[in-house]
């Protein structure tokens, strides 16, 4: 057995337990590693065999959202309103010590040594449900679909960038959860910190990176058009789509050619239609935006 202290981030790691009343370590399964330095804040310790890297932290993180969501979705929004809904719903659906004996059915000190209070455990577990990383891809990945999209028509880079982005849609539990979060306790410090690091990480991702796409096509900003606030827009729009699409709605907006598009890449292209222009300063219709072929390679340095 190779117990892992701080696993390396985008590698998968296997996940060794030590379960309740138990003297030997077991094996859980794997995780993938991601960079929770700059999420988790309430935890005990940054480093080592507690920290943000190491795989049983991150392991109990994912079991916690999971549980949440599986214990929220259904009665959140009749229970969880008003100024101190948040803790109370947390500390009955969650829980602190109870959560990792019962549910994770691991020894107590784990969660202690790494969460000695539940107010910590509470602000780390939200931070880490509503990570920038909910609604932004690995830089790495973002470079694959760069490296492929960027040689398309404009319309095929919109759409598969879109499809890229959101990228919890294939669990509609913690979307749901993380959305409802966010309407019922704005005011709630750990939800305001999660909204404030989500809007500092749009800022400093995607601004340079849609001035990088925009030079590949030949295409500039109107003046006054401010980047990061697109960003936001963008996130907002396909985050909208998602929350759709998990009702059941038709999300798609059919061409006049035919094509069938994803509501939020068809909404982007309109929006940028309206932004931008060609760099001889002509303004170009939707259609014709789609149909734009790139003019110069993609700086992949826009991606950090």
């Amino acid at each position: 057995m190779k117990r892992i202290i701080e696993g390396i981030p985008g590698e998968k790691s296997p996940v060794w337990v030590q379960d309740r009343g138990g003297s030997e370590m077991r094996l859980r399964g794997h995780i993938l590693i991601e960079d929770l330095g700059g999420v988790i804040t309430s935890i005990s310790s940054r480093t080592g065999a507690n920290g943000p890297l190491n795989p049983v932290t991150q392991y109990m993180l994912s079991e916690a959202v999971h549980h949440l969501a599986e214990r929220l979705t259904d009665d959140l929004l009749t229970e969880g309103s008003g100024p101190n809904g948040a803790p109370r719903i947390l500390s009955s659906a969650l829980g602190h010590q109870p959560f990792v004996e019962s549910v994770l059915r691991m020894s107590q000190h784990q969660m202690l040594r790494r969460w000695p209070t539940a107010t910590d455990w509470y602000a780390d577990v939200i931070a880490y449900l509503m990570r920038p990383g909910r609604s932004a891809p690995r830089p790495e990945d973002l470079r694959t679909t760069f490296m492929t999209a960027s040689t398309s028509n404009l319309g095929e880079f919109v759409r598969a960038f879109a499809y890229r982005r959101y990228t919890y849609t294939n669990s509609p539990k913690l979307v749901q959860l993380a959305e409802a979060i966010q309407c019922l306790w704005p005011e709630y410090p750990p939800v305001r910190a999660a909204i404030e690091e989500r809007m500092r990480s749009l800022r400093e991702l995607y601004a340079p990176l849609y001035a990088a796409a925009l030079h590949s096509y030949g295409l500039h900003p109107r003046p006054g058009i401010d980047l990061a606030s697109v960003a936001w827009m963008f996130t907002s729009l396909q985050q909208r789509e998602s929350l759709d699409s998990f009702a059941g709605i038709t999300t798609t907006f059919r061409a006049p050619d035919g094509q069938e598009w994803p509501l939020a890449s068809w909404s982007v292209v309109q929006v940028m239609a309206g932004i931008c222009t060609d760099e001889d300063g002509r303004t170009l219709g939707p259609f014709e935006l789609a149909e734009r072929m790139p003019v110069r390679p993609f700086v992949m340095d826009a991606i950090a």
